[in-house]
């Protein structure tokens, strides 16, 4: 099984939900007695707005085949049943930075009281 901070691979479903693609994803809870957890989106794709860098210096453990983003504007709910493999292991100073910009993005969402 796996952790908060694991790098997994998983059939990410498309905003859509018709369809999937093979992509690495960010665990960021582990998963629950049903086997869901909270994930993030990873990218190679430096173009994201909302990204924080990932790179091999990055990892606790495991390697990247290249340097990436955390998308961290693509927050889903999956089901441990989904991951392929486990890969990676990111630092607890790259998993805060990233639950620290998803943060930051949900209150810039709030309205001024």
């Amino acid at each position: 099984m796996f952790e908060a901070g694991a790098l997994v691979l998983l059939p990410f479903p498309y905003s859509d939900a018709t369809t999937s693609k093979r992509r690495p994803v960010l665990v960021l809870t582990k998963p629950d007695e049903y086997g869901d957890f909270i994930g993030m989106a990873v990218s190679s794709r430096s173009h994201h707005a909302q990204a924080v860098p990932l790179q091999n210096n990055s990892l606790e453990e495991g390697q990247l085949p290249k340097p990436s983003w955390i998308r961290t504007d693509r927050v889903v709910t999956l089901n441990a049943s989904l991951v392929i493999k486990a890969f990676a292991k990111i630092k607890a100073e790259a998993h805060r930075q990233a639950v620290g910009s998803l943060c930051e993005t949900l209150r810039e969402q709030i309205p001024p009281a």
